[in-house]
């Protein structure tokens, strides 16, 4: 009998505690420590899945036998984390962004390939199916040379209220579109033109629309907004599109194929990403779970390259700039 995935999870937010459930589930993975600077958290989640509590870090990475961690903090403290885990050894799995910055981002990198150790980053949309799907109809060979994309991610208020300013709207949510939009079009993104808005007085942006240009030629567009009020049924809408010289194709993930209509107005409800199903959370999230723990076991490769991962970051970098600038950025890399 395999020896299960010894993992640990960093950070116990809206993520942390769900990786926390998942692996308690799991049965390849056993979940021997967690760990929060907020005790209550803590608290939860030992209470939750049996596993130790901890309010430092690095006293979970001193665990003896432990293989592996997820680490689920906000994205400007990944970098100083995810160094401790490759210090240490661990197979990490990184809730996305990789990092707030490029630099920070190369930084990881350098750690984890200077300790020899394996990354996976969190792009939960590498495992929707919808997203598969459209990249697949979006081969060569069926869509010909792509003409235009474009990517629509809007959430709600009370999200930016919650993040304040540890997060931004491109490094929380627009990462999701940019690693898309470069894996379906099979090309990255060299040029961006943004611009913002700043209303609401949440501590970042209320919205940012953006140009884009690819290497192949392609241009695309984006359109980020977490203005929405808090009635919108989900809390999001996404939706993303591909336009090829032979076919094209388009994904909306506004429609969840559920909702509860009521005197008081229509609601609807999770039935992909983390949707909890007699019991058990199921979806996108717990397959890209089921896949670090099982390629973290057989050796065999991720489902995306590290790499690619850290590809997505300069352009948010890059669209940061030409937010503030007013002015058209090249991507670094």
């Amino acid at each position: 009998m395999i020896e299960p995935l010894k993992v640990g999870v960093i950070g116990l937010g809206f993520f942390g505690l769900r990786h926390a459930r998942i692996y308690a589930e799991h049965l390849c993975a056993e979940l021997v420590g967690v760990c929060d600077r907020d005790p209550e958290r803590t608290s939860e989640a030992t209470r939750i899945t049996g596993a130790a509590g901890f309010a430092d870090y690095r006293a979970l990475l001193g665990l003896p036998g432990l293989h592996a961690v997820s680490i689920c903090l906000p994205d400007r403290l990944h970098e100083e984390a995810a160094i401790a885990a490759a210090e240490a050894g661990k197979a990490i799995l990184l809730e996305k962004p990789l990092a707030h910055t490029a630099s920070a981002a190369r930084r990881i990198m350098e750690a984890v390939e200077r300790n020899g150790i394996r990354l996976m980053v969190g792009h939960i949309l590498r495992f929707d199916p919808r997203y598969v799907q459209t990249f697949h109809a979006a081969a060569p060979e069926r869509l010909g040379e792509p003409i235009h994309l474009r990517a629509k991610r809007n959430g709600i208020r009370s999200t930016a209220r919650r993040l304040g300013g540890a997060s931004s709207i491109l490094f929380y949510m627009g990462v999701h579109d940019v690693d898309a939009m470069q894996w379906i079009a099979r090309s990255r993104i060299r040029r961006v033109y943004a611009q913002k808005r700043s209303v609401l007085g949440h501590g970042n942006e209320d919205a940012l629309y953006a140009v884009v240009n690819f290497e192949n030629g392609a241009i695309g567009s984006i359109d980020y907004s977490w203005a929405w009020p808090d009635g919108l049924m989900n809390g999001f809408r996404s939706a993303l599109e591909i336009v090829g010289t032979r076919s094209a194709t388009y994904l909306d993930s506004s429609d969840q194929g559920f909702f509860t209509v009521e005197d008081q107005g229509t609601s609807g409800g999770d039935t992909h990403l983390w949707p909890e199903v007699n019991g058990r959370i199921a979806g996108d999230l717990a397959d890209e779970l089921d896949h670090f723990v099982k390629a973290t076991l057989s050796g065999q490769p991720y489902l995306q390259d590290p790499r690619e991962a850290l590809d997505a970051i300069p352009v948010l970098d890059a669209l940061a700039r030409s937010a503030e600038t007013g002015l058209p950025v090249e991507v670094e890399r």
